[in-house]
């Protein structure tokens, strides 16, 4: 006997809703696990992002623009600029980098601890250094230069750098009256030897050349660069006649404090401009392994550790992961001072292991753009002792047409205010001076 046919029917039904039932849940699972693969995905990219390997190439942060108009080279001259004031700071143990000579290093403890430290009183055994930012003779400063003298970009800093133990700026321009421009660049800096003898008799004791533009005049240029630095006594680090000389520091001596000062960029327009094997160039950071093993090397025999950085975005008040991560990496290595430049523009400091942190020293001697915020800079004193302990405060100037001008107190006092609110976990008070907040 078969079955009445409305059970059939249900019989069927149910099957049929079984299969349906398989079908949505298999759906569903695949959905599931779909879901999950592109979260993971997008889990493991941010954090990719937000913690970036080095790039191995340059070119992805090629400068679009600099302050100021297309650059020609100062006329050369015939008279011979005569020494002004006699040099007040004791003459440099020099050894190392681009214009060094080789001399013997002491022994030194192991890198950076995690302990913060305390900052050198004024009573205390210690040295004054001081850092400016961007600094060129080219183009408007180079007409300025010829009708207000060699000696006018240093008017008003000239006591403070006489007076101080170590001034160093980024040197933003290549130093010959040879070369070949670059003819892929906006903006290529060119200037003339001459000036370097009034940048000595200011009391600027070493410069940076690892940026975007020591190479702006070819191979050719850097090295008439070297060789002019070298003859006024000026040591230079940050590039070289090849890898070697460019990622090594150079050495001074000041109080019986030795110091090791390095330079390095994370901006340049080619690869290219990487130093190499036996070929002159900059000491690059895109990967910051070598830079890092030879600021570990340089504590062993140092007391005092200073890397100067090129890197970061133009006018851009906010120092981006790579300066940070970066920065952070050089101290854990055994720096002391982490001294920035590059975007023009002032940015926050940061303390970090006891150890300060300025993302960028802005212009200094350089052209004027329309953008207001790259006419505020300011000098960077550090007060620092043979332990590595270092006090930091900020002299603010206005970064005028060839020459930085101090600001009267209201200006003063609002600057101050925003390097501030820049500044997270800093506090700076009326003077100046900088303290992590807490202390």
């Amino acid at each position: 006997m078969y079955p009445p046919r409305s059970d059939k029917y249900k019989a069927e039904k149910k099957i049929r809703q079984r299969k349906q039932g398989r079908f949505w849940t298999i759906l569903n699972l695949s959905l599931i696990v779909i879901i999950c693969c592109i979260g993971a995905y997008y889990y493991y990219d941010a954090r990719k992002h937000d913690n970036p390997e080095p790039a191995t190439a340059v070119l992805s942060e090629q400068e679009q623009s600099a302050e100021g108009a297309s650059i020609t080279g100062l006329n050369s001259s015939s008279e011979e600029k005569t020494k002004g004031q006699t040099q007040s700071k004791a003459d440099p143990a020099v050894s190392g980098g681009a214009g060094g000579q080789t001399g013997d290093a002491a022994s030194k403890a192991s890198p950076a601890s995690s302990q913060a430290t305390t900052a050198p009183s004024a009573n205390e055994n210690a040295i004054v250094l001081h850092f400016g930012g961007d600094t060129l003779f080219s183009g408007k400063v180079a007409d300025k230069l010829k009708a207000s003298g060699m000696d006018f970009p240093f008017q008003y800093v000239r006591d403070l750098f006489l007076k101080d133990d170590l001034t160093v700026l980024n040197l933003e321009t290549p130093i010959t009256v040879r070369g070949t421009g670059a003819t892929d660049k906006q903006f290529v800096f060119k200037s003339h030897p001459e000036v370097l003898d009034a940048m000595k008799n200011a009391g600027v004791d070493a410069v940076n050349l690892a940026n975007n533009h020591t190479l702006d005049q070819g191979e050719e240029g850097l090295l008439d660069t070297i060789d002019h630095l070298k003859a006024s006594q000026i040591p230079a680090v940050g590039a070289g006649s090849n890898a070697d000389e460019a990622y090594a520091p150079v050495y001074l001596e000041r109080k019986g404090i030795k110091i090791a000062l390095f330079g390095f960029s994370r901006v340049l327009p080619k690869v290219d401009w990487n130093a190499g094997e036996s070929s002159p160039g900059i000491a690059g950071i895109y990967d910051p392994t070598r830079a890092i093993q030879e600021v570990e090397k340089a504590k062993k025999q140092a007391d005092l550790v200073i890397v100067v950085a090129h890197w970061g975005k133009e006018r851009v008040t906010k120092p981006d992961k790579n300066q940070t991560s970066l920065a952070h990496a050089f101290i854990d290595a055994g720096a002391d001072l982490v001294i920035g430049g590059h975007p023009h523009v002032l940015q926050g400091v940061e303390q970090y292991k006891g150890k300060w942190i300025a993302y960028s020293t802005g212009n200094f001697i350089f052209t004027r753009s329309s953008n207001a915020k790259t006419w505020e800079t300011a000098v960077f004193e550090a007060r620092c002792n043979r332990s590595g302990a270092c006090g930091m405060k900020l002299i603010p100037y206005h970064a005028e047409l060839g020459q930085p001008v101090p600001m009267n107190a209201q200006d003063g006092a609002k600057l101050l205010q925003e390097i501030q609110q820049l500044s997270p976990g800093v506090t700076v008070d009326s003077g100046g001076e900088l303290k992590a907040a807490g202390q």
